[in-house]
């Protein structure tokens, strides 16, 4: 039987789709397949699981309407959610970078473009925009990412050639990649190992290659997802904020300790594995926060500043 997509290229599809879809128009089912790479028959089936989409409070007006009639499909409503201006909180702002982070993208000229016509929650475009930016900068992971991204969606074997932190070796490994996970900013693909039998964590940055094999496992029945390293083994970097700073994403960050000053300033202590990691989280918070220790991060703070007022002038 022939495998499906994986879930992240038929999502992709779906939002490719949608401006496609023009109230009171009959289109047809090929022109829309050739729109967005796929088949006729795929396309179909996307447009069938889009009758199911809306926004709240799904009431009859809030989702999307389509007739498919043999090979043409009609739009009676625009669909939902794409005749207004995108409000996105703070919160939601932070996600948008963590995903731009995951997926190897470097912040250019459009993200800021397009955070420009942004805002919600409370906060102003410009905060919405430096927040984004500044969480995301170049990861380099994608290709490795999607590979195994496909591998874990889809319980099919990996090839990967990995660089042992310990021993400095490259070595090849076959795995079976259940899980993707982020702590403190390093990507770790938890996995079965069949080179020794058993689980084993392996960081993204230290993979040089990765490739399906085209065999699949079993998946296991429940996934252990405990890849934080020992907080007595990572450097800590020692962050002051303002009196006045909000102090919410501080307290969600790893092993963070707060302590208050006597001029109601804030010091936390947060272990952290990556610089960039650190570096990201303080520079968004410009004029709040500074850091006052390591040094290799006060200087990383400052590059990123420094890239983020160059391109505003």
């Amino acid at each position: 039987m022939a495998k499906g997509p994986d879930t992240a290229t038929r999502a992709r599809r779906l939002l490719a789709l949608l401006p496609l879809l023009k109230r009171g128009e009959t289109i047809a089912i090929a022109e829309l397949a050739a729109a967005v790479g796929c088949s006729p028959a795929e396309a179909a089936a996307d447009l069938a699981a889009l009758t199911m989409c809306g926004v709240p409070p799904f009431t009859p007006v809030d989702m999307i309407e389509l007739d498919i009639q043999g090979d043409h499909v009609t739009v009676y409503i625009d669909p939902p959610g794409l005749d207004r201006p995108l409000r996105l909180t703070v919160a939601e702002a932070r996600a948008l970078g963590a995903a731009l982070d995951a997926a190897g993208y470097a912040a250019d000229s459009a993200l800021r473009q397009a955070l420009a016509s942004v805002s919600g929650g409370g906060a102003s475009a410009a905060e919405l925009e430096r927040t984004v930016r500044a969480g995301a900068a170049p990861g380099g992971l994608a290709s490795l990412y999607a590979t195994l991204a496909m591998a874990a969606d889809e319980h099919e074997k990996a090839r990967i050639t990995y660089l042992t932190g310990s021993s400095g070796r490259l070595s090849e490994r076959v795995v079976h990649p259940w899980a993707l996970v982020n702590r403190s900013g390093t990507w770790y693909l938890v996995a079965f190992c069949e080179g020794v039998g058993e689980e084993r964590v392996f960081r993204l940055d230290r993979m040089r290659s990765a490739e399906r094999l085209g065999v699949t496992f079993p998946p296991p029945a429940s996934v252990p997802l405990a890849v934080i390293p020992r907080p007595d083994e990572l450097p800590v970097a020692e962050v002051v904020f303002a009196p006045d700073a909000s102090l919410a994403e501080a307290r969600t960050w790893p092993g963070a300790t707060l302590e208050t000053r006597p001029d109601g300033s804030t010091l936390v202590r947060v272990g952290y594995q990556t610089v960039s990691w650190i570096a990201r989280r303080t520079a968004a918070r410009l004029g709040e926060a500074e850091v006052t220790e390591p040094a290799e991060v006060r200087e990383a703070v400052h590059a990123l500043a420094a890239a983020l007022l160059a391109e505003r002038r």
